[in-house]
């Protein structure tokens, strides 16, 4: 039986959903002590750099090299022995964390085959780890291929408006849709400065996530952004530090 908890954080770009991913990776190790299992699924991958490590190679990287090394393994190596290696070595390990990044969506190549060893592997991987917190695409396409293994919680991020908020609920609906298994779904509404609007709270119920939270605005956030620092660098005493591990302890 897996005994991970696994969070998928979804959301159109620009609302925050990266920097929530790894503040969630970051509490997460914080509170639990536990390694944590990161996996950027999202095309456009920088939660590396908010993490603060380096990645030399992507899951996308990898499948178009086993693709060309198919017929040239070495003696005794099976493709599932030669997935297994170098998906370890697309492995990058942090503090208190681990990250694999997916990277660019396959070519024209036949990548049936491939991608099914990968994903049955990357569930072996998952497997390993108490917490795992996925960083997904809006588009959702990295969860609605994972058949294996449910997600706990489901959280999409959104900024503090109406026309954010409409994208969010679609996001839910399309999540639906895809039957993307997940047990729960979390709405976060990022960036907010001072008091939701009436008007926005009742459009927040009424957009049929089970639970909802804010996460306010925090110059540092954006201070750390400018200078290009990781967000390993935000002060755990900040607004938004202690609101992603309030987040955490809504979760449980």
């Amino acid at each position: 039986m897996n005994m991970s908890y696994v969070i998928a954080v979804a959301g159109k770009g620009g609302v925050g959903k990266s920097t929530l991913s790894a503040l969630l990776v970051r509490s997460l190790s914080e509170l639990t002590g536990e390694i944590v299992l990161a996996v950027d699924a999202d095309p456009n991958a920088n939660l590396g750099d908010k993490l603060g490590v380096k990645v030399e190679r992507t899951i996308g990287q990898l499948r178009e090299d086993l693709l060309k090394q198919a017929d040239d393994l070495p003696a005794g190596m099976s493709k599932q022995d030669a997935v297994m290696y170098h998906l370890r070595l697309a492995m990058v390990e942090g503090e208190k964390f681990d990250l694999v990044t997916m990277g660019r969506q396959e070519g024209r190549g036949c990548y049936c085959y491939i991608n099914n060893l990968l994903r049955t592997f990357l569930d072996g991987i998952m497997d390993d780890y108490r917490y795992v917190v996925i960083d997904n695409e809006a588009g959702m396409e990295h969860l609605s291929r994972r058949t294996c293994q449910k997600m706990d919680m489901l959280v999409i991020v959104t900024d503090p408006t109406v026309v954010g908020l409409t994208t969010a609920r679609r996001i839910l609906e399309l999540a639906m849709e895809m039957e993307v298994a997940f047990s729960h779904s979390m709405l976060v509404v990022s960036r907010v400065r001072g008091e939701l609007s009436s008007t926005l709270v009742d459009a927040i119920e009424d957009a049929g996530f089970e639970k909802w939270t804010t996460i306010p605005h925090d110059d540092e956030i954006d201070r750390l952004a400018e200078e290009g620092l990781p967000l390993t660098e935000l002060s755990k005493d900040s607004a938004v530090a202690v609101a992603v591990r309030e987040l955490v302890n809504m979760m449980h």
